[in-house]
């Protein structure tokens, strides 16, 4: 799919709600069906390689060590 780093996260789960409501119907042949996952498979990695790169510029609030807050990057391990 092109045009991906475009996407938002909210256009992209409304994305794949509307791949859900149409792979839910009766009348989708195998080949339209297959195509369909193939893009939701997309959009979701699309999705979570947002939420990890959202998650990596969180900052958050620690007690430095002489007990003033201080506020530093997130350092958060990614799997995958």
């Amino acid at each position: 799919m092109s045009g991906k780093q475009e996407i938002t996260f909210e256009e992209g789960i409304g994305k794949l709600e509307q791949i859900v409501r149409e792979l839910e119907q009766k009348e989708v042949s195998l080949e339209d069906a297959l195509n369909l996952f193939r893009e939701g498979i997309e959009m979701v990695q699309h999705c979570n390689g947002l939420l990890d790169h959202a998650e990596k510029q969180m900052e958050i609030l620690l007690e430095g060590p002489g007990g003033e807050l201080e506020v530093r990057p997130a350092d958060f391990a990614v799997e995958g």
